[in-house]
């Protein structure tokens, strides 16, 4: 049970103080949109070669996403020398990487929202209601 407690305190600290931020929502957005841009362009179809695209671009977001939110956080705590203060905490080392390797795939997983809605958007106008309840969901949460 004390294990679940720091693995939840550890997230939810991460997210509040590093996630949920303005830049970082923003980036979260303008990011996957310029990779589904790209993609798209450099595919050279319409309309009807986004869904084929976008299992990569769901893949991109979410390596990209995940590997700088978790660069991020553990270079401000270093620098802030609150990261020395989780690693002398009395929890496992390996709970300590979940958490925080956590947070970030879950920021990443909901980066990667944004190309789907996206192609909802240019595919059919029916799912842009559902997926951006979904982005909005999960922004929320994280």
């Amino acid at each position: 049970m004390k294990a679940w407690i720091a693995f939840w305190s550890i997230l939810a600290k991460d997210m509040r103080a590093y996630y949920l931020k303005p830049p970082n929502i923003s980036w979260g957005l303008i990011f996957p949109l310029a990779w589904t841009g790209m993609f798209f362009i450099r595919s050279g179809g319409g309309a009807a070669s986004i869904p084929a695209l976008l299992p990569g671009l769901m893949a991109v977001s979410v390596l990209f996403g995940t590997t700088s939110m978790l660069a991020v956080t553990v270079t401000f705590e270093k620098r802030g020398r609150s990261f020395e203060r989780l690693l002398l905490a009395p929890i496992p080392l390996e709970l300590l990487m979940v958490a925080k390797t956590g947070g970030a795939i879950a920021f990443g997983t909901a980066n990667a929202f944004v190309p789907v809605i996206m192609a909802a958007f240019l595919t059919d106008l029916s799912g842009v209601i559902i997926g951006l309840i979904v982005y909005i969901v999960l922004q929320t949460l994280l």
